[in-house]
């Protein structure tokens, strides 16, 4: 394997829109979720370790989740598990991840992944990543990852192909982005042949990010020299990454960072991709029954009802009928029965459940 290659997991984040399964103090990327005896965090770790080195796979979490990373990664070794002071967007993570891999190997190329991907076809994905990998570490290029649509989903964001960059790896120079579009919009998206699903997977050198980050902000780009320059005298840089995170813009990659930058392009992916961040995603991802259900590792009966998705702790039984659409997810000391294509309402009833019954719940 190069030894140039690197991957960078994000597993900092907190899942709410999987509640109640996903909880505060065990979110989405340590649970099994799809009833296949790994966490979405051990699935993509093994993704990754088939084309890079075990010992240049690094996750980015939070402090309080670090010992599940332990536990569930046997063997990673200390220095590959960096814990955020403090929770923000992906932009700082990202920032410091670059860092460590540039300290590491100045010549080092990374993928950025979530943890929180359904990818079924491995050798595709493997055959994929090394490739870009290649492009970015001989091309001073900010290379994102797209998924051909399937359908005008709107809880995607999408990437507009501009010109062919390298027909032989099916790279082409980005023209826009777009964050989740309204219906009208994925319609016209997903019609045209311009536009990919935005996967999430970013793939560049230390140099060309940590460039293109100081680009897109000039206060930002104060503080990234400090650290750089931290960490080339071996100092001590937990005060500078504290620095580092309050000072990053609160936003996604895409709006801080790709969307100011004139080096951005996309490549095809050619494997099946989806993200499973709501109980929506996850129920298109899962084998369904005649009617469209799909129930999750629990005992049900099911009456009259189309198209819903069931979750319950062991020993317990759902007795439905009449639903159509429908979550129904029980955890611990929480149950909810909702409308599965209105997963923006996930976060409110986590907010409303925190604020009006207690942190418990959440």
């Amino acid at each position: 394997m190069d030894k140039r290659n690197y991957c960078v997991i994000l597993a900092g984040g907190q899942g709410s829109r999987l509640w109640p399964m996903s909880r505060e103090k065990k979110p989405k990327q340590f649970i099994d979720v799809l009833g296949t005896g790994k966490s979405f965090l051990q699935m993509t770790y093994e993704r990754f370790a088939g084309c890079i080195d075990a010992d240049n796979i690094i996750i980015v979490t939070n402090e309080a989740y670090r010992h599940w990373v332990i536990d569930q990664i046997p063997g990673i070794k200390y220095e590959n598990v960096l814990m955020e002071p403090m929770r923000r967007n992906t932009v700082p993570a990202v920032t410091w991840a670059a860092l460590e891999v540039k300290r590491r190997c100045p010549e080092g190329r990374l993928i950025v992944s979530p943890s929180d991907q359904n990818i079924l076809d491995y050798e595709a994905f493997q055959k994929d990543v090394l490739r870009g990998l290649d492009f970015v570490g001989n091309n001073a290029a900010l290379l994102t990852m797209g998924a051909t649509p399937t359908r005008p989903e709107v809880s995607y964001g999408y990437i507009q192909m501009a010109d062919m960059v390298d027909s032989g790896a099916h790279i082409y120079k980005v023209q826009s982005f777009t964050e989740k579009p309204a219906n009208e919009f994925a319609k016209i998206f997903y019609e045209s042949g311009e536009f990919l699903w935005n996967t999430g997977l970013f793939m560049w050198s230390a140099d060309t990010f940590l460039n293109a980050v100081k680009g897109a902000s000039e206060e930002f780009a104060g503080i990234v020299q400090k650290v750089v320059s931290a960490y080339s005298n071996g100092e001590y840089i937990a005060d500078l990454l504290m620095e580092l995170f309050t000072k990053c813009p609160n936003m996604s990659l895409e709006q801080s960072v790709l969307e100011k930058a004139d080096n951005v392009d996309v490549m095809l992916c050619h494997f099946d991709w989806a993200d499973l961040g709501t109980w929506a995603a996850v129920h298109e991802a899962l084998p369904k029954s005649s009617m469209g259900n799909v129930v999750i590792d629990s005992k049900s009966l099911l009456y009259d009802c189309k198209d819903c998705i069931i979750k319950l702790p062991d020993g317990h039984v759902a007795v439905v009928q009449g639903l159509e659409d429908y979550v129904v997810v029980e955890e611990g000391n929480v149950l909810v029965i909702c409308k599965k294509g209105d997963q923006k309402n996930i976060r409110k009833f986590v907010n409303d459940a925190q604020l009006n019954l207690g942190e418990e719940y959440v």
